[in-house]
Formats: structure tokens, sequence, C-alpha cells
């Protein structure tokens, strides 16, 4: 197909965790396809996609925010999808940043939709969270869609903003939106920003004693990168509308996560208990991912063993590059 004929895809925070796996993915399988990444890249890094930019003209990388009309203006210029994925990420900085959190997520999403608006965007994703959900009982779970909720985060208050946007242009037949509710999406190369699984297994990796925060008898509903993005580009390439829950199903506790890493390891790490960083931390998450499964052809392909060993034998790569870069630079 000429590259004039592509069907182009704007990706914000495309240079981001999930973003990455995101744009890796569409380039893998789709030809036809033109993607520009928009990041400002405060986490992600250009040279994840270099094996990507050689000798193709389908993969475009742009720095910038996603408040900045200009730059909105020069990317979404004859783009016919949006990945809205850009956030401040990691809890250390969402509590750090509040003013700027809100401003990102709900000046920026409002902003990029008007925008998409006006350049005749025909799908718009947003990247929700889980942290909609709020101040939750344990007796209600699993978490549904359908649930009166009440979020008791910054974060939470943000994105749950941002889906309430979405909705309105969507009643309004302005733009074509869906959202996704991610929940404790992990994965290779996922940073260390304050993120449980990433941060537990370079512990582990280097026989560190690894860090619980609380009892540990917290549940979580851990979602592999995979499944992730494949459950994204799922509901984008659908005609769903509304709000959607991606994760497992299934939920593990803190504490049985780190065990599970200590034996894939192999690790003589021991298991030391600190203080919570947040009052506001439930304890307990676990979705109802009926809604997706029933609506699309998803299919979950690891289970948090499998992925586990995935992100380990990721993170051993990586601290092998990182021996092998300072010997040869000794």
């Amino acid at each position: 197909m000429n590259s004039t004929m592509k069907e182009k895809i704007l990706v914000t925070g495309g240079a981001g965790f999930i973003g990455t796996h995101v744009v890796q993915k569409l380039l893998e399988e789709k030809d036809d396809v033109h993607i520009v990444i928009l990041d400002n890249f405060s986490v992600g890094k250009a040279d994840r996609f270099m094996p990507f930019c050689t000798g193709t003209k389908r993969l475009d990388i742009v720095k910038g925010d996603v408040r900045d009309e200009k730059i909105l203006d020069k990317v979404l210029s004859g783009t016919n999808i949006v990945y809205h994925l850009a956030a401040v990420v990691g809890v250390d900085r969402v509590i750090s940043m509040p003013e700027e959190t809100w401003d990102v997520e709900v000046n920026g999403t409002k902003m990029l939709i008007e925008k998409c608006i006006y350049h005749k965007v025909k799908r718009f994703f947003l990247a929700s969270s889980s942290e909609c959900y709020g101040k939750y009982s344990s007796h209600s779970l699993p978490m549904k869609e359908s649930d009166s909720i009440m979020p008791n985060t910054n974060y939470g208050k943000a994105k749950y903003e941002c889906e309430k946007i979405c909705e309105q242009y969507n009643r309004e037949g302005r733009i074509s939106c869906v959202a996704a509710r991610y929940f404790n999406v992990y994965g290779k190369f996922q940073s260390f920003n304050g993120y449980v699984i990433p941060n537990m297994v370079m512990q582990a990796l280097n026989n560190e004693p690894i860090k619980i925060y609380g009892h540990g008898d917290q549940l979580r509903d851990f979602m592999y990168i995979d499944d992730t993005v494949d459950a994204t580009i799922k509901l984008i390439e659908s005609e769903l509308t509304g709000v959607y829950n991606i994760g497992s199903g299934k939920c593990t506790s803190i504490k049985n996560i780190a065990e599970t890493i200590i034996k894939l390891t192999g690790s003589d790490s021991m298991i030391t208990h600190v203080p919570i960083r947040r009052p506001t931390d439930i304890e307990s998450k676990l979705s109802d991912n009926s809604k997706i499964r029933k609506s699309t052809n998803w299919k979950i392909g690891h289970d948090i063993n499998t992925g586990l060993k995935e992100t380990i034998n990721s993170y051993r790569r990586y601290l092998n590059e990182c021996n092998c870069n300072m010997r040869t630079s000794g």
C-alpha cells in the first residue's frame, strides 16, 4: 500500500510502558499504518523504537505535551485513530504532583478530544484506571463497570472525570470514544517508578530485601502487558463505546507475589514490611472482565506465573546488558 494511503494512528504517551507495547504490536501486525508517538519523555525513552525506525516511514516520534495546541494540530492532521495513554504515572509522582496530575489528565484530555473532533478523528481510546472505583468493600467484589463509584484519590478522580468527558462526547455524537479501566498492569520493561512487581523482581535478582508496603495480604488483580495490549487494540478496533474493565478477573496477595518471585528467581531475598505509602490504598481489587470478554473475542493468555516468568527473564536480560556495557566501558 502506498504510504499516503496508510491509516494514521496517534499514540499519546507512546514511549511509556503500555504505549511502547501498543506501538510495537501495531507495527508488527499491520503493514498499512503510519504511527505518530507524542510523548514528553518524562519516563519513556525514544531509543526503544530504533529497530522500528530503520529504513521506514511508518513511525514518527514527536516530543511534546498533550496540552500544547500547536503540537496537537501538527500530529492530528490526517489522523484516523487516537490511543490516549499519556498520563502522570507512578504512585510517588502522582502523590507529589496533584495539580500537575489533574491538569494533564483532565485539561489535557479535554483539549485533545476537542482537537480530535476538529481534525475529524474517527476513534478515540482513553486509558483510564481501576482507581476510579475508589474505596471499595471486599464483600462487593468483583468491581463492575455498572457499579456506583466514588474515587478517593486525586488520580482516580481525574481519570473518572476524563471518562465523563468521553461519555458526554459519545452522547452528543461528536466522536466515538471507548475507555478502559486498567487494573495492575505489569510485564517486561516496566519502569521502577513506584510499581510493585518490577521493584520486587530487581530486589530478588540482586538478593536484596523485598519491600512490602503494609501487611502484604492486600489482594490485587495483576494483568500481564501482552494481554492488556491485546484487549486495548480489540476495543478500539471495535465499534464499542463506554467503559470496560481490563483485568485478569483473578486476584493475588502482594505477599504471594513476593514469595513467587523469590521462588522463580532462586533468590536469597527476605521479605521486609514497611509502612503503607497512601492511607487511601484499598485492601482488595478484583475486576469483573465479563463485559469485554462478551463484547469482543478477547482471551487472557498469561496466568500470573507465566507472566512473572517472562517479566523476570526480561529483567535478567536487562541486568546482563548493563553488566556487559560496564565491562566494555571499563
